[in-house]
This record gives structure tokens, C-alpha cells and sequence, in this order.
């Protein structure tokens, strides 16, 4: 009798340990090689921003992230960053946080957020992008220029 119920915990444990493997394995095999897709996309993403124009923050970020604001929003925005100056180099890009969504019936989508050294004429600032990957395609969710000079 007690050995039954030992075997039987055992199968159900190991039950248990295969689910969460494959768990694994499926969400490894949905998600995206972050180096080779998103940042390619930073790189030619952040000079095009710092054109300091409302129009490529709208053609670069997905309509959830551009739409969180109001036109005179994003008008008002990109003035006060463009206080930085003119664009001079990227830097690394650093990750800070990443994760695959991948529900059922439909494609999986890759969620990540870097942080981007970007030197402009005034000095170094930084960029928090919050960026998606959805088939093939790469979106801005969210941005934040991060510097000194912004506070003023």
C-alpha cells in the first residue's frame, strides 16, 4: 500500500517537472534573438528621433504607445527634448527587461526594454525604450530621454 502511494507520487511529481520543461522549451522556441532584432532597430531608430519632429515618434511607435498621448502632448514633448541638441553617436544599447507573450491563436509577441546612451552636442543623455516584436515588425511602446539638462 505505501509503496503504491510512493509510486504514484513519484509519477505525479515527475508529471508535474516535464509540464514546467515544456513550459520552457515552447517559450524559448516563441521568442526573439533580442540582439539581432531590436537592436539593429534602436540604432536606426534613435537618430531619426532626434530629428526633434512629432512624425517619426509616430511612424516608429505602435498606435497603443503613440495614442497614450494627445498631438499637442507629443508636441510639447519633443520640444522640451529638443533642449539636447543635435544628435552626434548611440551608444550600447543595455537591456533591462524582457518577455514573450504567446497566446493562444494568435503570434507571440516579444516585449523589451533597453536603456541607450546617446551622445548629442550637449553632452550624454540617455534613452529608456520600451519596444515590441511582433511578426517581424518592431514597435516603440514607451520612450523617456533621461538627462540633466531636462530637469532645468
Amino acid at each position: 500500500m505505501v509503496k503504491k502511494f510512493f509510486k504514484y507520487l513519484g509519477f505525479g511529481i515527475l508529471s508535474v517537472v516535464i509540464f514546467f520543461i515544456g513550459i520552457g522549451v515552447v517559450a524559448s522556441i516563441n521568442t526573439v534573438d533580442k540582439e539581432a532584432v531590436f537592436e539593429p532597430f534602436i540604432v536606426k531608430a534613435i537618430p531619426k528621433l532626434a530629428t526633434w519632429e512629432v512624425t517619426p515618434f509616430k511612424e516608429l511607435m505602435s498606435e497603443q504607445g503613440y495614442t497614450s498621448a494627445t498631438s499637442e502632448q507629443w508636441e510639447l514633448y519633443v520640444k522640451k527634448v529638443a533642449k539636447l541638441g543635435v544628435f552626434q553617436s548611440v551608444g550600447k544599447a543595455e537591456l533591462q527587461n524582457w518577455k514573450t507573450l504567446s497566446p493562444v491563436g494568435s503570434s507571440s509577441v516579444t516585449y523589451a526594454v533597453y536603456q541607450v546612451p546617446v551622445t548629442f552636442d550637449t553632452g550624454l543623455a540617455h534613452i529608456q525604450l520600451g519596444l515590441q516584436s511582433s511578426d517581424g515588425k518592431v514597435e516603440i511602446n514607451s520612450i523617456k530621454f533621461l538627462s540633466d539638462l531636462l530637469m532645468q
